[in-house]
């Protein structure tokens, strides 16, 4: 399984990890570099993948992850949702 988190939020992050399985990556998504590498400071967990953009644009391909947490429904969430 594959989560994306949109805004780099640690409280949500954290609540994702919790849920993920040892082989399950979560992928923080944030307009702000220096909110992700603050972050990224923050957990150092091999899981987490860190990219710069926000939920307008999401830079991944289509059915890319299972789910999305911190961002409303929309047709570019949807299309990046399995």
């Amino acid at each position: 399984m594959t989560a994306l988190v949109v805004g780099a939020d640690s409280g949500l992050l954290e609540f994702e990890l919790g849920r993920m399985g040892d082989d399950e990556d979560v992928i923080v998504l944030d307009a702000s570099a220096a909110r992700l590498e603050v972050l990224e400071d923050q957990v150092a967990d091999p899981r987490v993948w860190f990219m710069i953009g926000d939920a307008e644009v999401i830079p991944l391909p289509d059915a890319t992850v299972d789910e999305v947490v911190g961002a409303d429904v929309s047709p570019e969430v949807e299309r990046v949702t399995r």
